[in-house]
């Protein structure tokens, strides 16, 4: 595959819409990968992906096609193959001799620390993925009861890449944790083995264990990647939306530091504060109250227009502070609209 196709076909297979996707890896492609999935659109939760108008490179196309995590890694499969695999090495250790028992009790022992290891640094990194799932989710709570301002602007992109993205985390999260069906040979099995048998029973219950503790471990691997594809993208929507936000406040403030100037009327802009609290409201609009009061007090006006949302009430405040300015020529008009922006407005003018 050349640079440029596998860099388009990796961005693909992250979109939802004309993806391409590898179902022997899990929607992933790599540089290895040659027979493709190409769908209209798609839509992966947690372990299962689903395919509306696809085909693949032997030329089948469906409507409708699903993919799930287990199958792919064949999670089910392996445990009721183990059975047998298990029968057929308890028959092998039969015929073989007690140097070479010794030697593969040895090496199976080895295998099982090392899986064990493996599964370990597997669950550590789960871990630690979890502990930044929880620490930039907490970040977005204050927002979630005033996602309606976002929903007619670019940012509903950002709320639905998200909402998907926690999702996805949530339902990896419980794959994870939850716990696996297979069975074990049970200690009972030893016991009651005969005198020439106990020793090959165990042997072919830590092969048993083995195969068991590495198909446990590739399924885990492939869920914590998974989950690492969906950290990656949080991190970086998260830099993404501070960056975006911090441009768009600031262009507001530039926008918003000095008043509107017109020919015969002076404009002010009072954000409202999350707080219905008329004190934090001087508070970060003090600069504005102190230039709409030396205009006030300079007599060059005569009429002050207030507008504000039906429903604010700490405009009704802020005409009572202009009116302890105003002399008996300056007359003050309340209006008042419904689904007013989220600001107050005053309205310097000369009649």
């Amino acid at each position: 595959m050349k640079k440029l196709q596998f860099c388009l076909f990796k961005v693909l297979s992250w979109s939802p819409f004309l993806r391409v996707t590898d179902d022997s890896k899990y929607n992933k492609i790599g540089k290895e990968s040659m027979k493709f999935r190409f769908s209209i659109f798609s839509l992966t939760l947690g372990v299962v992906s689903v395919y509306i108008l696809t085909w693949n490179t032997e030329r089948k196309f469906k409507w409708f096609h699903k993919l799930n995590l287990y199958d792919v890694q064949r999670y089910k499969e392996n445990i009721e193959e183990f059975e047998t695999l298990y029968d057929d090495y308890l028959h092998e250790l039969q015929e073989k001799k007690p140097t070479n028992k010794i030697i593969e009790k040895e090496f199976l022992s080895k295998r099982i620390v090392e899986t064990e290891t493996q599964k370990a640094k597997t669950f550590n990194k789960f871990l630690t993925y979890i502990t930044l799932f929880v620490f930039i989710v907490p970040l977005y709570a204050p927002k979630l009861t005033k996602l309606t301002p976002y929903l007619d602007t670019y940012k509903t992109v950002y709320v639905l890449i998200m909402g998907c993205v926690i999702l996805n985390l949530a339902l990896l999260t419980y794959e994870i944790v939850k716990v696996k069906n297979s069975k074990r040979v049970k200690f009972n099995d030893i016991r009651q083995a005969s005198k020439e048998q106990v020793e090959n029973k165990l042997i072919a219950m830590l092969f048993y264990e083995w195969k068991h503790l590495n198909n446990e471990s590739i399924l885990e691997i492939a869920l914590v990647k998974n989950m690492e594809k969906y950290m990656s993208i949080m991190i970086l929507l998260s830099i993404i939306i501070i960056i975006s936000s911090n441009i768009e406040d600031g262009v507001k403030a530039s926008i918003e530091k000095a008043p509107i100037v017109q020919e015969k009327a002076l404009v002010f802009t009072f954000q409202n504060v999350e707080e219905d609290n008329f004190h934090t409201l001087l508070l970060e609009n003090n600069k504005k109250i102190d230039m709409v009061k030396n205009h006030v007090l300079s007599g060059k006006f005569n009429q002050v227009i207030v507008i504000s949302d039906s429903d604010e009430k700490m405009s009704d405040d802020l005409v009572k502070i202009i009116s302890l300015y105003k002399d008996q020529n300056m007359r003050i008009i309340k209006v008042r609209k419904k689904n007013y922006p989220e600001h107050i407005e005053v309205i310097l003018t000369k009649e």
